[in-house]
């Protein structure tokens, strides 16, 4: 009886032995598995969609007025990008201040035409730049005592007012550089980019600083304004998509795919289409 006994003593043990080692098994595959899931190109593969989060910038992402309708540059270069691997995309409108939680809290998977910065690349990972942006000033024609500065540091002064859009370029350089100018930061609708440019037209600011490209598409429609540094933009910002710190795997596809269209053509086929005028790096690598 006693053999009997410890003969089924052993076999429990045996089988509890089994069943451990099936449920750990099974946590190390579940857990994969929600890993799996968890990375951006695996999503992409189940799901055949890529969530991207976007701020009008004309001319990489214009949105029309009266439909909602997305085109421009980038938008055209990511949805090139998903239909050579089968996918579609879901667009999330954003804003520049809150472009870095939507990708970090996986409510997007890329972020569109983004500025490089150190603060930012804390948070979120970009692709090799894509374009370089400098920086502009506006002001008003007449106002003839700020046409001779050649330096956009004259204006850090008491008694001066400067415009500028919350979370944009503009924004960014006067919080890093300007001590002494009474600073007005403006909470801009999406799409609304553009408007708080008009505190300057208005006399509510002495001049408005954003980026150069918004800056001269602003003067080109107000001729009653003066873009102060048309011809030599200052703090050069490299431009690129931006991802989750962690999904590198996905990083490296954008990487791969963006340089793959830049030696095809397509990048700069793209900007030419939407008469954009950016500066990059020499082109000597083109081939057809």
């Amino acid at each position: 009886m006693k053999n009997n006994r410890d003969y089924l003593t052993m076999i429990i043990a045996v089988i509890a032995i089994i069943l451990g080692a099936y449920s750990i098994m099974s946590n190390d595959t579940s857990s994969t598995l929600k890993s799996d899931v968890g990375n951006t190109l695996e999503k992409i593969r189940i799901e055949h969609v890529i969530d991207v989060c976007y701020a009008e910038y004309r001319p990489a992402v214009i949105k029309d007025p009266n439909t909602g309708n997305l085109t421009g540059h980038s938008i055209d270069t990511i949805e090139y990008i998903a239909e050579k691997i089968g996918a579609t995309i879901r667009y999330h409108e954003t804003t520049w201040g809150g472009a870095v939680a939507d990708v970090a809290t996986q409510r997007c998977d890329v972020m569109l035409t983004y500025f490089n910065q150190i603060e930012r690349s804390f948070s979120i990972a970009f692709t090799d730049p894509m374009i370089y942006v400098g920086n502009s000033a506006l002001i008003n024609a007449d106002a003839e005592e700020f046409k001779s500065y050649t330096d956009i540091l004259q204006f850090d002064k008491e008694g001066i007012t400067i415009a500028v859009a919350n979370g944009e370029a503009g924004h960014n350089f006067v919080k890093e550089n300007f001590k002494h100018a009474e600073i007005i930061v403006i909470d801009v609708e999406a799409g609304d980019l553009l408007k708080f440019l008009s505190l300057v037209q208005t006399g509510r600011a002495d001049v408005g600083i954003a980026d150069s490209v918004s800056i001269s598409l602003y003067q080109r429609e107000h001729s009653e304004t003066t873009d102060l540094f048309a011809s030599n933009p200052f703090s050069i910002n490299p431009t690129a998509f931006g991802v989750r710190q962690d999904d590198i795997m996905f990083l490296n596809f954008l990487n791969d795919a963006l340089l793959t269209m830049e030696v095809k053509g397509k990048i700069e086929e793209f900007e030419q289409k939407y008469d954009a005028h950016w500066i990059h790096l020499e082109r000597n690598y083109r081939v057809s």
